[in-house]
């Protein structure tokens, strides 16, 4: 998977953001989202800090692998 708009995303978000706003999905994607942030903690893209279901927030902070990822261009 690419995850280039997903780290400029939140990258413009200052570096923290949420995964499921920054793909637009809402709670009923919640496991794929977990997922996704899953993986781009396992390729050092990413530290997950925070979930939470009822609130559909999966809160992600950028390394600098993946801040420099989000920062291209």
């Amino acid at each position: 998977m690419n995850y280039t708009s997903l780290l400029k995303f939140i990258h413009q978000k200052g570096g923290t953001g949420n995964v499921m706003e920054a793909l637009s999905w809402d709670s009923s994607r919640f496991e794929e989202g977990s997922r996704i942030a899953l993986e781009l903690d396992n390729l050092n893209y990413a530290k997950m800090l925070y979930s939470n279901f009822n609130k559909n927030l999966i809160v992600v902070e950028l390394t600098l692998v993946g801040s420099a990822l989000g920062n291209k261009n």
